[in-house]
């Protein structure tokens, strides 16, 4: 075969198929809008399924956190807590016993003063040698014990200062009450000198001495009161 009539020949048949292509969709078209048919063809082992209907999705729900009870305690547990707490709790501590303060009525002048048995007494034989000390007396005579007017008044002579300077002679008489302790549970004034500064030093040298020696423990009496006397002489 000549090659011009091979390629007029291939022409031909190119246009026969393309005239088929172009065709096909065009008839079966055509078909389907005269019959309102369609035939459908199915491959061997395939089966047509009925088309499942849509499914219409929800909106999905948040839940609520969960609260949790509160753990359960045994009666057993919280009875034994409870017996603990009441074994551990301390005890209150006892109050003190409140001591009433001995305050024994006295009176001016040369009564017994302390309201005790045996009246008045002087005990200026009790000073020591080279006493300042003028004199002294005590309201309780059955109180005879040398070595605690020593002790005592030696204490209160060493705090005694005289702050003033006179050409005259004059003199401070001082009163107190001592308790068993030897605490002073009262100091006044029970003859002024006259010069107020020279009174108050006599005064203030029983205050200072405070406390004087106890009481001694044969002495059946709670509470002593002694004047002593606070000479000034001039040089």
């Amino acid at each position: 075969m000549r090659t011009g009539d091979l390629i007029i020949s291939i022409i031909l048949h190119v246009a026969v198929i393309l005239t088929f292509v172009i065709s096909g969709p065009l008839t079966q078209k055509k078909k389907l809008e005269l019959g309102d048919v369609m035939h459908i063809r199915l491959s061997a082992g395939q089966e047509l399924k009925p088309q499942a209907p849509p499914v219409e999705l929800k909106p999905i729900e948040i839940p609520s956190p969960i609260q949790m009870d509160e753990p359960i305690v045994p009666v057993m547990e919280v009875a034994s807590k409870t017996q603990k707490a009441i074994v551990n709790k301390p005890k209150p501590k006892p109050k003190p016993e409140k001591k009433e303060q001995y305050q024994p009525q006295t009176e001016k002048g040369d009564q017994n003063r302390t309201g005790q048995e045996g009246g008045k007494k002087d005990i200026s034989d009790e000073l020591s040698s080279g006493s300042r000390f003028g004199g002294a007396s005590i309201d309780n005579a059955s109180f005879s014990y040398p070595y605690w007017f020593d002790q005592a008044f030696s204490k209160i002579e060493r705090n005694w200062t005289n702050p003033v300077f006179s050409n005259s002679k004059i003199q401070c008489t001082i009163y107190f009450q001592v308790i068993r302790s030897g605490r002073i549970i009262r100091s006044e004034i029970k003859e002024s000198s006259g010069i107020s500064a020279y009174d108050r030093a006599c005064l203030q040298a029983v205050e200072r001495s405070q406390p004087l020696p106890p009481l001694p423990d044969t002495f059946t009496e709670e509470i002593i009161g002694i004047s002593l006397i606070f000479p000034y002489l001039p040089g």
